[in-house]
């Protein structure tokens, strides 16, 4: 009898053993599979998109009034949107007046105005300037057509256009 209680012990404490081996496979597989995994590059945030980079073109020289580059930038909260425009001029002239005209589905939505000095540009032969407008309540989601009216102090005109589609607050 205290032989078959002796084989009962050590097939518990054999039973003990291989539970105990298990256990600790399992913790050892868990801790594994779940470790912070390394990242090959920078980390990224929750939200940031990331595009290539794309070199810009250098601009050419001056040959007159001209708008270079057109944008806009949202309120953040508020369907509103600053609209800019920026463009180059002989350095003759010392102020560009900038109309902004905004339109959508062909109907004339909003309309402002801006003015702008010129900044001395040498490299290109003449000036640069740059006009915001005040903020303007548009429709988010919809094509929208901004039509710019450049006028300079001598009375000189030059114009551009540019669609967006200005993003959902």
């Amino acid at each position: 009898m205290e032989e078959q209680e002796q084989t009962t012990q050590a097939s518990g404490s054999l039973t003990y053993y291989i539970l105990g081996a298990v256990v600790l496979v399992l913790i050892v597989g868990g801790v594994y599979f779940l470790r912070p995994k390394s990242a090959t590059g920078p980390a990224q945030l929750g939200n940031e998109v990331t595009s290539p980079v794309v070199a810009s073109p250098t601009p050419g020289p001056i040959t007159g009034l001209a708008c270079e580059r057109q944008w806009y930038n949202p309120v953040v909260g508020f369907a509103k949107y600053f609209l800019g425009v920026e463009g180059a001029d002989f350095m003759t002239t010392k102020k560009v007046m900038c109309n902004f005209s905004v339109s959508v589905g062909g109907k004339v939505v909003a309309t402002t105005s801006a003015q702008s000095t010129l900044t001395q540009a040498v490299s290109r032969g003449g000036g640069t300037f740059r006009c915001d407008s005040p903020s303007l309540e548009l429709e988010p989601n919809v094509p929208t057509v901004v039509d710019v009216l450049l006028k300079n102090d001598t009375n000189q005109t030059a114009s551009c256009t540019q669609t967006f589609v200005l993003p959902q607050p």
